[in-house]
């Protein structure tokens, strides 16, 4: 990366985002029906805090650290927050149960839905339309997710482009962190829980199969509204857009086939679809001026 590039070791916009963010989750522990293991969790979100803040003694004992050893912490510290997504986003069932006991939003979501489109999208669309020369594309649009997300800051790191990246990264993990406070706060299932997934001959489909083992697999309860697999897509594209132009029109196809894979799927309502897409522009809108804001010069 870029030497003369200037940054806080720690302390990076990004860094400072994520410890915000951290901060903010860990208010979940203090409600009654935190889980027996707060203490520890708690003490986890209060290393991070301290280690990306940074806290004086730790900015201290970085400023005896070689140059050589400074570049790798912050190429470490660049990474971590969007590395340990995963980790973060099992924690939300935690966080939200802790908050509210077990009890979700998912009626007053209903209620949006059917007001906006007098049914639901997510449960009907594909009782509607049970094709698989159209299920298997929206499904494997759905799985892009995983490439938007990773793809265009490796492209940048690997390009050395060192402000262009850090721009990037704090653009994607600000969306994240935007979603997962809604998450924590405002759990809302989605139609998975609720309702019978499209059977018949969709579910011989292969990508049809291998999103639904995914989901199964590792989706944190209480993480529908608003959907961070479009907010997030749309933040990234956005950025992508106007850092690396070619892939982000390639991001913009695949996340406009993610948003409606994620309905047709019934992986989401169509409002969290919606309104994860608002929120990830408003994020693409905001990013640039809070990063400058923060002490970055954003690319």
């Amino acid at each position: 990366m870029n030497r003369n590039v200037p940054d806080r070791i720690p302390g990076s916009p990004a860094d400072r985002v994520f410890a915000i963010y951290m901060a903010a989750a860990a208010v979940a522990f203090a409600f009654p029906a935190r889980v027996d293991s707060w203490p520890w969790l708690l003490l986890a979100h209060a290393v991070v805090v301290a280690i990306f803040w940074p806290l004086p003694f730790v900015a201290k004992a970085v400023a005896g650290l070689s140059e050589r050893a400074r570049g790798r912490l912050r190429s470490a510290l660049d990474w971590t927050p969007l590395l340990i997504i995963p980790l973060l986003y099992t924690e939300l069932a935690v966080l939200n149960q802790s908050v509210h006991g077990g009890a979700y939003f998912d009626n007053v979501i209903i209620g949006v839905e059917q007001k906006l489109f007098n049914g639901m999208p997510s449960d009907l669309w594909a009782d509607a339309a049970p094709y698989l020369w159209l299920s298997e594309p929206l499904h494997a649009a759905y799985l892009s997710y995983y490439v938007i997300v990773f793809t265009p800051p490796l492209i940048l790191f690997l390009q050395r482009r060192t402000e262009a990246f850090r721009t990037g990264m704090f653009t994607v993990m600000l969306a994240f962190f935007a979603h997962y406070v809604f998450f924590i706060f405002f759990p809302v299932q989605g139609p998975r829980y609720l309702y019978a997934p499209p059977g018949g001959h969709l579910a011989t489909g292969y990508f049809y199969g291998i999103a639904h083992k995914l989901l199964e697999a590792g989706s944190a309860q209480g993480s529908a509204f608003p959907s961070s697999h479009v907010g997030v897509s749309v933040a990234q594209t956005l950025i992508t857009l106007r850092l690396l132009p070619k892939f982000g029109v390639a991001a913009a196809v695949l996340t406009a086939g993610l948003a409606f894979g994620a309905i047709y799927g019934g992986f989401h309502y169509a409002a969290d679809a919606i309104s994860g897409a608002i929120l990830g522009t408003v994020v693409f809108l905001v990013a640039r001026p809070l990063y400058r804001r923060l002490g970055g010069t954003p690319a």
